[in-house]
C-alpha cells in the first residue's frame, strides 16, 4: 500500500482536502508568528541574572536606576567629580568612640576609605558614629550600641567608603553598577559616588542623605529588609530604597523618626 493518501469518492475527498487546508493554514500562522518574534528581537532566553546573593547581604537602592552625576558638595571641592575607579588599598581611621547608651548588644566596626578619595577617613568614621549613636538611630530599639575601633582592633564590621568600581567589586554578585551601595557579609560598603554627591531624592540635603546611608545599610547588617512606601505624606521608611526616588513618601533618614 502507497503511503500517499488519496481521495476515494466524492466524501472522503472533502474531508482530505479539509484537512490539508488546516494543516496549509496552521503552518502559515507558525511562520508569521515567528517572524513577528524574530523582528521584535524575542527570544525564550532570559537576560543574565547575577548568582543568588549570600545571606545578609543588601543593597541600597536599585543599580538599574538612572543617577547623573552631579557637582560635589563637599566642602571646598565643589567643582571636583568623584573618581571612577581607585587603587582597592585604603587609609584608616584611627578614632575609637564608645556608644553614649548602656543598652543592647555591642556592636563593635571600623572604617576604611579608599585611597585617592577626597574624604578623610577619621572625619568620616565620627561622621558614622555619630549617626549611629544618635537617639533616632538603632540604638532607640535598645536592641543594639554601635562602637567605632581603630582598624587593626577586633571588630565584626567593617564599612568602607570607595570608588564606584570598588564598590561593584567589594559587593559582588550584587549588581551594584558602580551606582549604589551594599552590605555583604561583614562588609558595609558605601559607594563614594553616593556620599559625595548624593541622591536626587534628597536633593542639596547631602548630611541626611549621607544619614540615611549609613542607617540603611547597617539596617541591612542587622538583619533588616527592604519596605514600600506606607502611603501618601508618610515619612519613607529608613529602609526603603529611598536612593531610587520616594514614590508618595516623604524623606527621612533615621529608624525612628516621628511622623510630625
Amino acid at each position: 500500500m502507497s503511503g500517499v493518501l488519496r481521495p476515494v469518492g466524492p466524501a472522503p475527498a472533502q474531508t482530505y482536502w479539509a484537512r490539508r487546508a488546516l494543516v496549509f493554514g496552521a503552518a502559515v500562522s507558525v511562520l508569521a508568528i515567528a517572524v513577528v518574534l524574530i523582528s521584535n528581537g524575542t527570544s525564550s532566553g532570559s537576560a543574565a541574572q547575577p548568582n543568588p546573593p549570600p545571606a545578609g547581604g543588601s543593597s541600597v537602592g536599585s543599580p538599574a536606576t538612572s543617577m547623573k552625576p552631579a557637582k560635589l558638595q563637599a566642602e571646598g571641592l565643589d567643582e571636583a567629580m568623584v573618581p571612577e575607579r581607585g587603587p582597592g588599598t585604603y587609609q584608616t581611621a584611627k578614632q575609637a568612640m564608645q556608644p553614649t547608651t548602656s543598652y543592647g548588644t555591642r556592636i563593635r566596626y571600623d572604617v576604611r576609605v579608599e585611597d585617592g578619595l577626597p574624604i578623610g577617613p577619621d572625619e568620616a568614621a565620627v561622621l558614622i558614629q555619630g549617626v549611629l549613636d544618635d537617639k533616632r538611630s538603632w540604638r532607640a530599639t535598645r536592641r543594639w550600641r554601635f562602637e567605632l575601633t581603630p582598624v587593626g582592633q577586633p571588630a565584626s564590621l567593617h564599612a568602607y567608603i570607595v570608588t564606584p568600581k570598588t564598590t561593584d567589586r567589594l559587593c559582588a554578585p550584587y549588581l551594584t553598577r558602580g551606582e549604589v551601595s551594599c552590605q555583604n557579609g561583614n562588609r558595609v560598603v558605601l559607594n563614594a559616588k553616593r556620599w559625595l554627591l548624593g541622591a536626587d531624592a534628597y536633593g542639596s540635603d547631602l548630611t541626611n542623605y549621607r544619614r540615611y546611608l549609613v542607617n540603611h545599610e547597617f539596617g541591612h547588617a542587622l538583619g533588616k529588609h527592604h519596605v514600600d512606601c506606607p502611603g501618601p505624606g508618610r515619612l519613607a521608611p529608613v529602609m526603603m530604597q529611598q536612593t531610587k526616588g520616594l514614590g508618595t513618601c516623604r524623606k527621612n533618614p533615621w529608624p525612628q523618626a516621628s511622623q510630625d
